[in-house]
């Protein structure tokens, strides 16, 4: 067995049976079939065989076509990882059926072919034996590392209804994982300053100076933006719906709006919009959406006429001014909206064009693919990366979506203790606990995920709503006026 990282260049000037134990035209055809990449990795037999390991391809395949990661982190780490397991657990059932007839294994393997088990067969005892060798040979946090492969497998084999129970072992009220290392793990926080963070933003992201900026700059630039100042993961950004972001003039007097969004975990949690990122979103909205949606009206009605589009009759809102989707008989909060629903919902308007609900959308008028948004900071850091500019990021550091993430929960809580540190004098004034409350805002469910500034603040406090303002206003470049609400 083998792990194989596509090349078609090679494969297609192997010689038929010589080089390669497969026939290069039939890889090929396999390839093409499959839609699948240059860099894709999968697992062959030495014979060529693919069904003794179809169930580990399948994971990869599934990963990679619906973007669950990239596909430089498939062929570098989840495949490696995988394939490592996999050859550990062939080694041991040979080991266990030559006790079982007692002879040598090496002896017993002359006589006798490798086991060809996939990841499905693997049991408790399997993944703990695994655990031990590999604990003896790399530390906690690379251990961790490669086991999040392994869990990802597992949990999407049973989910795939592939097996019937997860050999993952679980233990406790909380049901954790105790293949886990539980050394305490001191990481350093990845995260941009604020002038590196405006510089990424605005020449990055929205090409300001670049004679041939992107055709979708302001887009671009609304989503990271978006990112830096909710706090939201990649995704769950990526799906936001147009209605989840109010115009400019339906924002409160407060400057912030709350609404409540479901992620990683299907944990809901408050995640609050500011009035600075309102009016980035409105000139988006007018200077590129628009257009966007326009142009897409034919393949739209296209994926309307193959019923791939789920049609919602309208959009309300309940008491507290939350959007509501009716659908048919049905009213459904929006937060409710699986991913799946949110990639595809869409609403006829009255003049009977087909408005899809998504924010962030392609010229093909759906979401943008994951791979897009990760290709589009890619571009943004070769673009600032050639600029002569002192706030450019370190070299070491590779922007991603997710460092927009980390950067929003470090300017945060550093936003929330200089409130606290203003005032502190008042002896009846009482603070929610700034480590908590950036917690509840990143929608994190343990403390030691994010031990150095997380947990949750149990309500909306009064301080909250300037120091959102006031990161998302300083992203920009701008200072905050007080709110009728607030003191000057």
């Amino acid at each position: 067995m083998r792990r194989v990282v596509i090349d078609r260049a090679v494969v297609a000037a192997a010689p038929p049976r010589g080089d390669l134990p497969w026939d290069p035209q039939a890889v090929n055809h396999l390839l093409d079939r499959l839609e699948l990449p240059d860099g894709f990795p999968f697992l062959i037999e030495d014979d060529g065989q693919l069904a003794t390991v179809w169930a580990t391809n399948q994971y990869l395949l599934a990963a990679w076509s619906q973007g669950a990661y990239t596909l430089k982190s498939l062929a570098r780490f989840h495949s490696y990882h995988l394939w490592r397991l996999l050859r550990f657990l062939r080694a041991r059932r040979a080991h266990q059926r030559a006790r079982e007839a007692a002879l040598p294994v090496e002896e017993w393997l002359a006589t006798h072919p490798e086991p060809r088990v996939d990841l499905t067969d693997a049991t408790a005892e399997d993944l703990v034996a695994y655990r031990d060798a590999r604990r003896a040979e790399v530390r906690a946090s690379s251990w961790n590392t490669e086991l999040a492969s392994v869990s990802g497998f597992y949990d999407w084999a049973l989910a795939a209804h592939l097996i019937e129970r997860s050999p993952i072992p679980r233990w406790g009220q909380r049901r954790r994982n105790t293949l886990a290392a539980r050394e305490r793990l001191v990481r350093e926080p990845r995260f941009l300053t604020e002038t590196q963070l405006r510089l990424f933003l605005e020449r990055g992201l929205r090409c300001d100076g670049d004679p041939t900026p992107t055709a979708n700059r302001e887009r671009d630039y609304t989503y990271g933006l978006t990112l830096a100042t909710m706090g939201l993961r990649r995704e769950e950004a990526a799906l936001l719906l147009d209605c989840e972001i109010p115009r400019t003039p339906d924002m409160p007097t407060a400057g912030v709006w709350p609404f409540t969004l479901v992620g990683k975990g299907s944990r809901p949690r408050t995640v609050f919009v500011t009035d600075t990122l309102a009016d980035a979103t409105d000139l988006y909205r007018r200077v590129e959406r628009d257009k966007a949606v326009a142009a897409a009206q034919p393949r739209l009605r296209r994926l309307r006429e193959e019923r791939r589009l789920l049609l919602c009759d309208a959009i309300e809102h309940d008491a507290d001014g939350k959007p509501v989707i009716k659908i048919g008989t049905r009213r459904i909060r929006a937060e409710l909206l699986s991913d799946a629903q949110r990639k595809t919902a869409a609403l006829i308007t009255d003049r009977g064009t087909i408005e899809p609900l998504a924010l962030f959308t392609s010229r093909l008028g759906t979401p943008v693919d994951l791979r897009r948004w990760n290709a589009v900071f890619d571009e943004s850091r070769r673009r600032v990366h050639h600029l002569n500019n002192p706030d450019r990021p370190p070299q070491h550091l590779t922007v991603t979506p997710h460092v927009f993430r980390h950067t929003y929960a470090v300017r945060m809580l550093s936003a929330l203790m200089r409130l606290g540190r203003r005032t502190a004098e008042d002896p009846y004034l009482l603070l929610a606990n700034p480590v908590l409350t950036v917690m509840e805002l990143l929608g994190h469910a343990d403390v030691e995920t994010t031990q150095k500034y997380l947990y949750a603040a149990d309500r909306y406090t009064d301080e909250l709503p300037e120091a959102l303002r006031h990161i998302s206003a300083a992203t920009m470049g701008h200072t905050v006026a007080p709110t009728k609400d607030e003191k000057p």
